[in-house]
């Protein structure tokens, strides 16, 4: 209740009302649905990573593979395309890698045109019903043919309403879109760092392997060495020569 105005009167009487009433549900839907969509794939990609380079160190590729197979955060389905394409050239799989990154960046930003959308026009239709208000008050006053305060003030009110709506769907929309861009290229930042962190992982792994086959190498050969060689036999007729 508005002074004399109820709340089934004005949307009654404002059809821009219904329609911010609609954004509103929208925003929040919207920003719920975000809300859920980052928490939900959150992880920690510093400690991800660690895993990563201990098994590929080790060896273990098949045992990094079966890290990223759950898939739930982006590190790991980013990590996962770079472990199943190994066999690639380092220029081709830093370029399947980017892909994954910026596919992930897409699934990030989905539905954020909505609320930049709600943050924009909002406004626009709260300052709509503003005028739209002001012009059915004073087609009013026309109607009647008196210019009593109450017909003026009850249509102002109205009128206002409307922008006070317009603006607090903005604010919503508005807050909630910057918090996830913000988290957004947070996001996104620590995915290109795990990529690099990636082959640099993947490059120590291969030189402590190409070290250890050297050594192994080095070792047999110094067992060879060491083996006395075995003086040649005489035949009978030699020593009789």
């Amino acid at each position: 209740m508005i002074g004399n105005l109820s709340l089934l009167e004005l949307f009654q009487g404002s059809p821009t009302m219904v329609v911010l009433l609609v954004c509103s549900i929208i925003t929040v839907a919207f920003a719920l649905e975000r809300s859920l969509y980052f928490a939900r794939h959150a992880g920690d990609c510093a400690g991800f990573m660690q895993q990563i380079g201990k098994k590929l160190r080790g060896g273990d590729q098949r045992g990094a593979l079966q890290l990223c197979s759950s898939g739930k955060t982006a590190v790991q389905r980013v990590m996962s395309q770079g472990l199943s394409n190994l066999n690639l050239p380092r220029e081709h799989l830093a370029q399947r890698m980017a892909t994954a990154v910026e596919l992930e960046q897409v699934e990030m930003e989905r539905f954020l045109n909505i609320l930049g959308t709600m943050s924009n026009i909002a406004p626009l239709l709260g300052l709509f019903g503003t005028v739209i208000g002001i012009i059915r008050a004073f087609a009013a006053i026309a109607r009647t043919g008196s210019g009593g305060s109450a017909v003026v003030a009850m249509g102002v009110a109205e009128a206002l309403m409307t922008t006070a709506a317009g603006i607090i769907v903005a604010v919503i929309a508005t807050v909630f879109y910057n918090i996830f861009v913000r988290m957004i290229r947070s996001r996104i930042a620590k995915l290109e760092d795990a990529r690099e962190e990636f082959f640099v992982q993947l490059a120590g792994a291969n030189l402590q392997s190409s070290r250890s086959a050297s050594s192994s190498y080095a070792q047999s050969g110094q067992q060879q060495a060491a083996r006395p060689v075995a003086e040649p036999q005489l035949a009978p007729a030699d020593l009789l020569s």
